[in-house]
C-alpha cells in the first residue's frame, strides 16, 4: 500500500464512463422507488387487518405464514420464485394456461423484471415489518375505540381516525429509515 501508485479519482472516472453504470443506476432507482411506493404501505395495511382479526388461531396463522418468508434466505426466496414463475411447471403459469392464456417467462422477460423484484421483496420483508406495526398498535387507547363505537364509527373510520393517527410516529421513524436505504436494492 505505500509503495503504491496514487491514481486519485481515476478509479471513479472509469466507473462513471462505463458503459452499464447510467443503466444499472437507473434501473437501481426504479427497483428503490417502487419498493418505496407500492412496498411501505403493505405491512402498515397487514398489521391494522390482523389488528382487527378476533378469531385468535386465525391471527396466529396468519402471523406465522407472513412472518416465515424473512427467515429464508435470498437464494432459497429466489428459487421458489423461479419456481412458481416458471414457464413449463410454475403455479402461476398453469392457473394462466387453465384460464386459456399463454405461458408467461417471467424470469426472462425485461417487462417482468421489476414486478418479480418488487413484488418478491415484498413478499420477504411484510410480515417481519408488520410486527413493529403491531406492537404500535397495541399502544393504541383501547377508550378511544369505546368511543367511537358509541359515537357509531365505523371500523374502518376507527381505523382512519384513531389507529392510523396512533401509529402515525412509527410510521415516518421507518419511513425515514426505508428512505435511508434507497440505494440498498439487495
Amino acid at each position: 500500500i505505500l509503495g503504491s501508485e496514487w491514481v486519485g479519482l481515476q478509479n471513479f472516472q472509469k466507473m462513471f464512463s462505463g458503459l452499464y453504470f447510467w443503466p444499472v443506476f437507473r434501473n437501481t432507482l426504479i427497483i428503490s422507488f417502487l419498493k418505496l411506493i407500492v412496498g411501505f404501505p403493505m405491512p402498515i395495511i397487514l398489521a391494522l387487518l390482523l389488528n382487527e382479526v378476533s378469531c385468535g388461531w386465525f391471527k396466529k396463522s396468519v402471523q406465522t405464514i407472513t412472518y416465515l418468508p424473512h427467515f429464508i434466505g435470498w437464494v432459497v426466496l429466489a428459487g421458489i420464485v423461479q419456481q412458481v414463475l416458471s414457464p413449463s411447471t410454475g403455479v402461476l403459469n398453469y392457473v394462466i394456461t387453465a384460464l386459456g392464456g399463454e405461458p408467461i417467462f417471467f424470469m426472462g422477460s425485461t417487462k417482468w423484471f421489476r414486478p418479480v423484484v418488487v413484488l418478491s421483496s415484498i413478499w420477504r420483508n411484510c410480515g417481519w415489518d408488520s410486527i413493529i406495526y403491531l406492537a404500535a398498535l397495541t399502544g393504541v387507547n383501547p377508550e378511544l375505540h369505546e368511543v367511537a363505537m358509541v359515537e357509531g364509527a365505523s371500523k374502518i373510520r376507527r381505523i382512519w381516525h384513531i389507529d392510523l393517527p396512533c401509529i402515525l410516529p412509527t410510521i415516518v421513524t421507518l419511513l425515514i429509515m426505508q428512505c435511508g436505504r434507497l440505494m440498498s436494492v439487495g
